[in-house]
């Protein structure tokens, strides 16, 4: 609710038209549907009757729009007027672009990107996510160095334009992983599909980072390694896969064995619920991977040009590479 007045605000201010606005409300509690209600009752509301997670509730929800381009976009957010005007002009001139994303900067720090999506997000060959303007906790300013239009691998959910046809397609968001990754997973499909995925940085959104699970690190934690390990069972390729998942679960082990080391178990418990997780729920993942690969048209060496070929551990930890361009100069 904190959010909520000013995020419609700033979108009341949005130069393009015509739109059609939707909110939907997860079981919330804290008195958003009363002030919808008061205040902007031309806004379609559902309401869902639990909590569905950021899957979920857009699953129910898109269906229920009219447009042909729909935007998935968070209440913690801030737009600036002419935010949607070119992804909307990207979409409209590029047949096959399946999503947008335009630049995410902090709404703490206006200066500064923003954690979740910066100007465009990518994955090293392990899985390990990362975007123009952020590695892990090193966050840059932005002083103009990712103003380029250009295809990246995911767009964040914060502010996630797509083509509907697209989005269908795909399958839409993938249920059960409830909120963290799901749109990487979701870009991957648009990936193999032979969709494209953009970043629009001439406008900007303002995020504030972390609202929704600020005093919940543990569950963020949990969320991002076993989906993390879900999105890559699904949907690399098999000789990819067993290359590279050895890999990724011995580094998942390491932040474990550290976590133990320096006294933060809920960060090694976290890791270990995630691969009980995956192994429980092996079954289910593997009939997914069997959908996924069936529906692929691209080959994985084809999203070479998206997918880092590098390891950002590696680089970020023993190389010290702190920001994009350091970590990606040879790429």
């Amino acid at each position: 609710m904190r959010f909520l007045p000013r995020c419609l605000e700033t979108l009341q201010n949005t130069s393009y038209s015509p739109l059609e606005l939707v909110v939907v409300d997860n079981n919330s509690h804290d008195g958003s549907l009363e002030y919808l209600r008061q205040h902007y009752p031309q806004i379609k509301l559902i309401e869902l009757d639990e909590n569905l997670g950021y899957s979920g509730a857009y699953n129910i929800a898109i269906p229920q729009t009219r447009g042909e381009f729909v935007v998935l976009l968070n209440f913690d957010v801030e737009v600036e007027a002419d935010w949607l005007n070119q992804p909307i002009e990207l979409l409209t001139r590029e047949p096959r672009l399946a999503a947008v994303q335009p630049k995410l900067k902090s709404l703490q720090n206006r200066g500064m990107f923003e954690y979740s999506g910066g100007s465009g997000g990518f994955i090293d060959r392990y899985g390990y996510p990362f975007v123009r303007g952020r590695l892990f906790d090193t966050i840059e300013p932005d002083t103009g160095q990712y103003e380029d239009v250009r295809p990246i691998f995911w767009a964040s959910g914060a502010a996630f334009i797509t083509r509907r046809s697209a989005y269908m397609e795909a399958g839409g968001l993938d249920d059960d992983f409830f909120l963290h990754m799901e749109e990487l997973d979701l870009c991957w499909r648009y990936w193999l599909l032979e969709w494209e995925v953009k970043v629009a940085p001439a406008g900007c959104v303002f995020h504030y980072a972390g609202a929704a699970l600020a005093a919940e690190r543990y569950h963020k934690m949990y969320y991002n390694h076993r989906n993390g390990l879900v999105m890559l069972l699904k949907n690399y390729d098999g000789t990819r896969l067993a290359r590279f998942l050895p890999v990724r679960l011995l580094l998942d082990w390491v932040t474990v064995g550290m976590g133990l080391i320096r006294g933060q178990f809920k960060r090694a418990g976290a890791v270990m619920a995630a691969h009980a997780y995956v192994l429980w729920h092996l079954p289910t993942i593997l009939a997914k991977r069997r959908r996924v690969q069936r529906m692929r048209r691209a080959s994985d060496r084809e999203l070479g040009r998206v997918i880092w070929p590098g390891s950002v551990v590696w680089r970020y930890f023993a190389k010290k590479q702190r920001t994009f361009s350091q970590l990606t100069v040879e790429w």
